[in-house]
């Protein structure tokens, strides 16, 4: 007897193909990485790569439900560092996603030239490649699915000096299948423009407003705005704003909210935990039960030279 969750991904995946236009299609779920860009900017631009100047590691745990066994969940992790005294940044990203209907394993590298402009001023120009292993699907073949491994390139810019950034980047080139969705749900090569900063609010208060902008083919502009505030470097809580992105063809916007909270455990470990209120990659999806999602954080830095604001 068919079990109800196997139902209702039936139902979905048949209500998917009503979209589909052309014969075969990847489905691309990279969203669930991009959407940790605040923990870990590298997600969308290479450019940051490097621009910490010190070794980083972060790893993400992602999930819908805690409280149900084996249920579906997500991880990411993401490193970074610099040689050449400082003037090459290299990194590495990878993810395995299952809370999407559609399982996807991503691996990529990235590398960034860092330029000093000025005695406060630095430029890093970075581009990052790799492959990404996801169904694709054969609407002629009973639906019928093969993992297919599709390359990957983007490319990305970042302007930062002690208490301001820039970054703009495209961090999917390609089209191969990858990102030329007819649905609209699906990622569709986004270009990101990142602006922020920190601002000290007194001894021990820093604030760290963020403003995003995103625009996608076929999508409206994406905005998305908020900050965090450390305490004494040890505590940091924050709110992220999404708003707006819905496509030209009827999609409704894509609101919602993020809530972080940090915490320093000594000089080398963070701890965090993040609440979305809507979970990204299946926005558009008729789905049951919790529309949020939870994540958590473990970042690792072996050997610190202050603060980290990013």
């Amino acid at each position: 007897m068919m079990t109800r969750f196997q139902s209702r991904f039936l139902f979905s995946l048949l209500s998917l193909s009503i979209f589909i236009i052309h014969n075969e299609k990847a489905y691309a779920q990279r969203e669930v990485m991009y959407e940790q860009y605040l923990q870990n900017p590298m997600a969308i631009n290479p450019g940051f790569t490097g621009v910490r100047e010190t070794f980083n590691m972060t790893a993400m745990f992602r999930r819908k439900w805690f409280t149900i066994q084996n249920s579906p969940s997500s991880q990411t992790f993401a490193a970074d560092g610099t040689f050449g005294n400082g003037k090459f940044g290299v990194g590495f990203q990878a993810m395995n996603d299952q809370t999407s209907f559609f399982t996807t394993t991503a691996f990529s590298g990235s590398f960034a030239y860092h330029l000093g402009l000025s005695d406060q001023w630095k430029l890093a120009l970075g581009g990052q490649g790799g492959i990404n292993v996801l169904p694709v699907f054969d609407v002629g073949s009973s639906f019928n699915s093969t993992n297919r491994a599709l390359g990957s390139f983007g490319i990305g810019a970042w302007l930062h000096s002690e208490n301001f950034y820039l970054g703009v980047s495209k961090p999917e080139l390609l089209s191969q299948g990858f990102g030329q969705q007819q649905i609209a749900f699906f990622y569709r090569r986004p270009l990101y423009i990142m602006v922020g900063g920190s601002y000290g609010l007194g001894d021990e208060l820093l604030l760290i407003p963020n403003v995003l902008f995103a625009q996608e083919k076929n999508y409206r502009l994406r905005v998305d705005f908020g900050g965090r505030v450390w305490f004494n470097e040890k505590v940091g809580l924050g709110a992220t704003y999404h708003a707006g992105g819905g496509s030209s063809f009827g999609a409704s916007n894509i609101n919602y909210l993020q809530l972080s909270a940090e915490v320093m455990v000594g000089r080398n470990v963070r701890l965090g935990y993040f609440y979305s209120t809507k979970q990204v990659e299946q926005l558009n999806l008729v789905t049951t039960g919790p529309k949020g999602i939870h994540e958590l954080m473990l970042k690792f830095v072996p050997n610190p030279n202050g603060f980290q604001k990013y």
